[in-house]
């Protein structure tokens, strides 16, 4: 499979004048959080902090998603809870498209993998009921990276049904929950599902992604075991950090609405300007990303390095399971319609070759 660490590392060391390759969003961090941590570290806040997060941030969290903060436990980057649930499981099953490091985690883990295939045209909706009986843990992203769809609550409904009879941990990544579009989006926290793991981070909402904070929500028992990984692992997420995500918080309402309008119009843009007789895609839901599909009789790989040359970076498809007619499109420019024209040219030569 297409290694996307191992081509981001190589672009950062180019010069590439578009990037749209990274989910890495290019809105600038409001300058409240900023400010919150450096008072943080000003007072000295730089010493080690609970395992779980300090209590205030904990108590914040459980009044947003009305929960109790006993079952809320911060964590550096969403990746590590994602992790930690792999680790303790047999069997994961992930939904194609999926973000790589699903996984890349299982592999390193040395767990087995179903992949759940989707297509374009079943508006990448999954079937839940071909999980096979050993998987133990299923890993759900919605609005999904790289797509952008949401999953319909029926379709929730399906996956809880199947995972209550079977006994199976749902591990639902919501981290582009609040960038928004429509109504069509339905959380794992609408669910009353005890086996359910909530993970959110403050990397997109607030483009607090070298932050590295994040954050789940589950019973007191899988909160437990995710307490277990940090203290073998990382120990804590700085107290400064935490002090900054808490600022974050308090202006979330705004924030929200400010980011979910701006992804909104590039999706627009995208619509607009990206030829139809050279691409295909489903408009996304919410999230930061488009995935269209090459229509010029080109692989999205071959596609990818042509792109490159013409000074515009995106990831080849196949970096995402097995869509190789397709590239994901990170919507983190204010260059977007230059970029979509170079990315029209280049799928014109190709198709007349």
């Amino acid at each position: 499979m297409f290694n996307v660490y191992e081509f981001f590392n190589k672009l950062s060391e180019s010069d590439v004048e578009i990037r749209l390759d990274a989910g890495q969003p290019d809105i600038r961090v409001d300058e409240r959080i900023i400010g919150a941590m450096f008072d943080s570290i000003r007072r000295g806040e730089t010493e080690y902090v609970s395992t779980v997060g300090i209590r205030e941030l904990r108590e914040r969290i459980a009044e947003l998603y009305d929960v109790d903060a006993e079952e809320v436990i911060i964590s550096p980057g969403s990746k590590l809870l994602i992790a930690s649930q792999v680790f303790f499981s047999r069997k994961i099953a992930v939904i194609a498209p999926f973000w790589p490091a699903y996984v890349h985690m299982a592999s390193l883990f040395g767990k087995k993998i179903q992949v759940l295939e989707t297509s374009m045209e079943g508006r990448w909706v999954p079937d839940f009921t071909e999980m096979d009986d050993e998987v133990d843990l299923v890993i759900i992203n919605y609005p999904n990276n790289p797509t952008g769809v949401a999953l319909p609550r029926s379709k929730m409904r399906e996956l809880l049904d199947v995972a209550s009879e079977r006994g199976i941990t749902v591990v639902s990544d919501e981290v582009y929950r609040d960038i928004l579009f429509n109504s069509r989006f339905s959380s794992i926290l609408d669910f009353n599902y005890e086996k359910g793991v909530f993970v959110h981070s403050f990397s997109k909402t607030f483009s607090m992604t070298g932050f590295r904070i994040g954050f789940a929500i589950a019973n007191r028992e899988i909160i437990k075991k995710i307490q277990r990984f940090i203290e073998a692992t990382v120990t804590c997420v700085p107290g400064f950090v935490q002090a900054a995500a808490l600022k974050a918080l308090e202006v979330i309402d705004e924030v929200r609405r400010i980011v979910s309008d701006i992804y909104k119009r590039r999706v627009e843009a995208a619509k607009k300007t990206l030829g139809r007789k050279f691409f295909e895609f489903v408009e996304p839901d919410g999230a930061i990303y488009i995935f269209p599909k090459i229509k010029a009789g080109i692989s999205g790989t071959e596609f990818t390095y042509k792109l490159l040359k013409q000074g515009v970076s995106v990831f080849p498809g196949e970096a995402f399971g097995n869509y190789k007619q397709f590239v994901r499109v990170s919507l983190v420019s204010d260059r977007l319609e230059e970029a979509f024209r170079r990315m029209n040219m280049v799928a014109e030569e190709c198709s007349g070759r």
